[in-house]
């Protein structure tokens, strides 16, 4: 007998040998039914008078073995319940007929009753132990038990007694890819080893191919995982699992074209799969096709109505459109429905720092809670270090970033190591840099080779240990609440003396953080604003300004040839909310004849062009006034833009910081609206670096006039405009040397002399045993109109105003990152089919999640 070998999106039909007659020639012939839904068939009374008495003629041996084939005949009519009968009959006579012990073990098995199904085999197997059916059976019977590795055994005996039965190799395979399933977490190896061994047996099993994939893509083999899914899907073509993980990778190696073409394949075999659709809608966002990212996430979630990370990635595309409110009540959503998730928490938190009407205390508060049930969910951290407490020792510095490549952190972090002090530091990096680059190549070329450690994917406390093992004295985090950040490893106080710097506009809220580097104009002494760790003032700006390598040159100014002066903003639509448009339509108006610029990735969907249009629209201001732009292919061409600016406007009441430093880089000089937080003051101290005072407005009728008095004077402005560069270049705020040596490391110093003398290091304080709400101190997003749907089936936000919300981040500030995307990577599985809907939990088979998708 064969069984069905065919995938049809899942694996090869395992189920027990059919059961045998002493009377056949070709045993097994006979398929199973259903115990329950059997029928009463050819009754045992129904026997002829004859046969009986034939039977009762007939010496004990011979008549059990017709009895157990008179069973075969019942069975094959249907009447299970005779055929046991006869069976059982037929074993009062001969207790070791192989015939009856075996068929039993056949119907148990087929019914469930595994443990009566096992008894009868076992003695099956002891009458003929060569018996490959029994075997066979056995296997499957603890295959079903989940004891995989046992069935594997039965399985491998059975084919060195019949080597070319088909059927028990196809049946290893699958029990191969089972037990690789069980062990995968604890022995990664040792799943592989299993794969393959299932493909020796069963070398188009695409279950295999497809869980080996899944492997490699887990241990970062993206090459072998790629190899493994095409064959996969080579020998099943409806395999859409296979096309969405192709797609997750090719979209971590930014191959956009073939990701998408991957994931619309995997739509092709099943149009509900809500992780592409996720998957998807996260490719369009990021590459600025916001219409069409909101189509596939919309469609996701109305799939999978309880698909957190769909409302995660929501949220990220509702704060690319400049929809901070929206982006809230998605992060929020998601919270809701996955308490435990890192990323929406941390969006959220992300989010806070952009809107208008909310007090910092409230903010503060949001991240004290956060911090509190995130270390709950943690585990406890170190309270001891192998690290000497020598106050002149050469200091063991580690940095812990996910942003060593180029991005806006990079251009402030990477003085620290071109100017450390050799003899007085010795420096690590702990990069959990996703996608790198020569800007990754540079950072990692400035300490030895050992002490670069990539640790992309590696699980909190296996980095803290390495951190620990490595004996780092004093360990400076770089991102915050921002991407991809690592504050799981910073939690568990790998080191004594923990720092968090330049990264984030906001406590980190986690008490594991002594210090948080700042200076004197952005955070003044007399500020309000709360932070979970103590503030460490740097002399001057606490910012060091490396510039990019390569820069255009400075133009004239363009409103000289122009007849024009032309504003500027290249800040994020989160950053420019309604209070920001309207404070801008205000400078429009007072300089006649100007125009603004804006550029953002946004700006390649035209439905979110006209949100900004329609937003200046409705304060007086017309289309043509505006210059909408997408963004450039290189760093260089996005320098060189900036020659088309004459003056630059900050937003509020997040201010710019790298997009200031590169604005002010190009000659452009950068009008700043004062603020009473952090993030309100970057700006500020920016400009007071430069001594450009006569840039910061204290509110919003000084900004106007600031704005207007600058565009006026046409001569100062272009003098200021060739001068500018250099004037940055010269200052303390580019002094890579000077800020290292005299200030940072200096401090790094004077908090390690404090912990040698005694000065405990922080630790996490929990306000209750129990953790906090996790959407504690309360929701933020503005509650939704009467009769408003928390999300519309579809948008087209061309043909109706957007409402004005307040604003939130930007990718170009310092250190923040739009929130995270989650694209969906479909783990390997070998099981059932499960309803339910989909989330980033295991689910354990292709049948599974396609089973799933048709229950959604």
């Amino acid at each position: 007998s064969h069984f069905d070998s065919s995938l049809r999106g899942s694996t090869p039909h395992s189920g027990p040998i059919p059961m045998i007659s002493v009377m056949q020639q070709n045993p097994g012939y006979l398929g199973l039914g259903a115990m329950s839904g059997c029928h009463s068939g050819l009754a045992a009374a129904a026997v002829p008078m004859e046969v009986q008495n034939c039977l009762a003629a007939l010496p004990p041996q011979q008549s059990a073995a017709a009895l157990a084939d008179l069973g075969m005949r019942l069975k094959a009519a249907g009447d299970w319940r005779g055929a046991a009968e006869k069976y059982y009959e037929a074993l009062r006579l001969d207790p070791m007929l192989y015939a009856a012990q075996y068929n039993l073990g056949v119907i148990f098995l087929a019914a469930g009753d595994l443990q009566r199904a096992l008894e009868h085999t076992e003695r099956a197997y002891t009458a003929e132990p060569r018996s490959t059916d029994a075997m066979n059976n056995l296997a499957e019977i603890c295959r079903v038990q989940g004891n995989f590795e046992t069935a594997a055994q039965w399985y491998r005996a059975a084919l060195r007694i019949s080597p070319n039965c088909e059927t028990t190799h196809q049946q290893l395979a699958v029990t191969l890819v089972s037990l690789g399933l069980q062990v995968k977490t604890q022995n990664p190896k040792g799943a592989v080893k299993l794969y393959q061994e299932a493909l020796v047996h069963s070398p188009m099993n695409a279950s295999a191919y497809y869980n080996l994939g899944v492997s490699y893509a887990e241990m970062r083999k993206q090459g072998k995982a790629l190899v493994n899914y095409n064959l996969a899907v080579h020998f099943n073509p409806r395999c859409a699992e296979a096309y969405n993980n192709m797609g997750v990778i090719y979209k971590e190696q930014e191959n956009i074209e073939k990701a998408l073409k991957c994931y619309h394949l995997a739509l092709q075999c099943n149009p509900r799969f809500a992780q592409t659709l996720n998957n998807l809608g996260v490719t369009y966002t990021t590459t600025g096709r916001l219409t069409e990212a909101l189509e596939y996430l919309t469609r996701a979630v109305t799939v999978a109505p309880t698909y957190a990370e769909a409302y995660n990635n929501l949220g990220w595309l509702f704060w690319d459109r400049g929809d901070v409110a929206q982006a809230l009540r998605m992060y929020e959503r998601c919270i809701e429905l996955a308490p435990v998730s890192k990323n929406p928490a941390q969006n959220r938190l992300l989010a806070l720092n952009y809107l208008h009407d909310v007090a910092p205390e409230r903010v503060f508060l949001a991240h004290k809670a956060w911090g509190e049930r995130f270390c709950h969910e943690l585990g406890r951290p170190f309270q001891d270090w192998h690290v000497a407490r020598t106050p002149n020792k050469k200091l063991r510095i580690g940095y812990i970033s996910p942003d060593f490549f180029h991005h806006s952190v990079s251009f402030f972090a990477i003085c620290l190591l071109q100017h450390k002090t050799d003899e007085l530091f010795e420096v690590f990096l702990y990069s959990n840099t996703t996608v790198e680059d020569e800007k990754t190549q540079l950072f990692r070329s400035l300490v030895p080779e050992g002490h670069w450690k990539k640790i992309v994917g590696q699980p909190a406390q296996d980095v803290a240990n390495m951190i620990r093992e490595d004996k780092i004295d004093i360990l400076i985090e770089l991102a915050g609440q921002t991407a991809n950040n690592r504050l799981d490893v910073v939690a568990l106080k790998p080191a004594p003396v923990q720092i968090t710097y330049v990264g984030y506009n906001n406590t980190t809220g986690l008490g594991a953080v002594d210090y948080r580097i700042t200076d004197a104009v952005v955070d003044p002494p007399d500020s309000q604003q709360q932070f979970t760790e103590e503030l460490v003032r740097l002399p001057g700006c606490f910012l060091c300004y490396t510039p990019p390598a390569r820069i255009p040159d400075v133009d004239a100014l363009p409103a000289l040839r122009k007849g024009f002066i032309t504003f500027g903003s290249f800040s994020c639509l989160a950053k420019i909310g309604a209070p920001c448009v309207a404070l801008w339509a205000r400078v429009l108006r007072e300089v006649p004849g100007s125009r603004l610029l804006i550029k953002n990735k946004g700006f390649y969907s035209t439905d979110v062009q006209a949100i900004i249009i329609n937003q200046f629209k409705a304060h007086g201001i017309a289309e043509h006034r505006l210059k909408l732009m997408a963004l450039t292919p290189t760093s260089f061409d996005h320098l060189n833009v900036y020659n088309e600016v004459d003056v630059a406007l900050d937003t509020f009441p997040y201010s710019n910081t790298t997009t200031s430093c590169e604005t002010m880089l190009m000659g452009v000089p950068v009008v700043c609206l004062d603020g009473k937080t952090h993030g309100a003051r970057v700006g500020v101290t920016l400009l007071t670096a430069l001594g450009l005072n006569e840039f910061i407005a204290a509110n919003h009728d000084e900004y106007v006039q600031k704005a207007k008095a600058v565009a006026s004077d046409v001569s100062t402005l272009s003098a200021l405009r060739q001068n500018l560069r250099q004037l940055l270049l010269s200052s303390p705020l580019c002094d890579g040397a000077g800020f290292t040596k005299g200030k940072f490391e200096p401090v790094l110093q004077e908090k390690w002399r404090l912990f040698c003398e005694g000065r405990p290091p922080s630790t996490q304080v929990f306000s209750s045993q129990e953790p906090p709400d996790p959407l504690a101190p309360g929701p933020f997003a503005p509650p939704l109109q009467p009769g408003a749907q928390l999300l519309m089936s579809s948008t087209h936000p061309s043909t109706t105003p957007a409402v004005p919300v307040p604003a939130r981040v930007t990718p170009s500030l310092l250190g923040i990152q739009p929130a995270v995307p989650l694209a969906t990577q479909i783990p390997g599985g070998l099981a059932s089919p499960t309803s339910g809907a989909f989330t980033s939990s295991a689910l354990t088979s292709l049948a599974a999640f396609r089973e799933a998708a048709r229950n959604q």
